[in-house]
């Protein structure tokens, strides 16, 4: 259950525990249909092996209508493809265009369950206004059980794309992976309720954290480099012993 076979090096990998809780966490959310969540996993420590498995779980699934996968850059489309294809050989489909993505959205083809694809073609498929009414067509899955995952979901998922997918798909699911969730503190987005203003964290999108995998725990464990932190003056000289620091820069 939490090993993946990848068959073109005949090498069978076995998950970092933190990988299986995530997974666990995620399709424990769905079985019992809790709602949304969101995976602190800091950069490096395998999310995309993670989301796999998490992925071909729900596969198997048959409350699930489909599990989208869901890029914010189309070379992390063609990468993640090429991921999920090394693990699983033919697993996934390059959407090539809009119109791709929305057949496949509507195939009843096993094959096609779990669909890899980029936010700017999902966002094209719902918008209401597009010439070839692609929200329309998609309405037969408007009261079905549909999961979206979410890669570096810090960055894609605030705004009208959010949107636009809670409208179509009120039955939906939820998950986002992040190395580098929004927090108030942190928080740069603002949105407008009445007249007031205030910021957007990853947890006003996606709800509870399921499970957290921080750069210290993943120091600790050896499982990333650490950090190399030079001190320097304010006009760029290396700080020599004994003087003050007036800026630091982390390399």
């Amino acid at each position: 259950r939490y090993t993946v076979l990848i068959q073109s090096e005949r090498k069978l990998m076995m998950m970092r525990p933190y990988q299986i809780y995530a997974v666990q966490a995620i399709v424990d959310c769905i079985q019992q249909n809790r709602g949304n969540g969101y995976i602190w996993h800091t950069t490096g420590s395998g999310k995309t092996l993670t989301s796999f498995k998490a992925s071909t779980l729900l596969k198997d699934n048959p409350d699930i209508e489909k599990c989208l996968f869901v890029v914010d850059r189309k070379d992390l489309d063609r990468q993640t493809r090429q991921e999920f294809n090394r693990f699983q050989p033919g697993c996934v489909e390059e959407n090539t265009n809009t119109e791709t993505l929305v057949q496949r959205l509507l195939s009843d083809d096993y094959t096609d369950k779990v669909i890899v694809t980029t936010i700017q073609k999902l966002g094209l498929a719902l918008d209401a206004n597009h010439r070839q009414q692609y929200r329309q067509r998609l309405k037969p899955l408007r009261d079905k059980r549909m999961v979206f995952i979410f890669d570096e979901c810090h960055r894609s998922q605030f705004g009208e794309n959010h949107r636009a997918i809670r409208e179509c798909f009120p039955n939906a699911q939820l998950f986002g992976f992040t190395g580098t969730p929004i927090f108030p503190e942190n928080a740069t987005y603002r949105t407008i309720e009445g007249e007031a203003a205030r910021m957007v964290t990853t947890a006003d999108i996606f709800g509870k954290q399921l499970h957290a995998y921080t750069i210290t725990h993943a120091i600790d464990d050896g499982n990333v480099l650490r950090f190399h932190v030079d001190y320097f003056k304010g006009g760029g000289a290396p700080i020599k012993p004994g003087e003050a620091l007036a800026k630091q820069a982390v390399v």
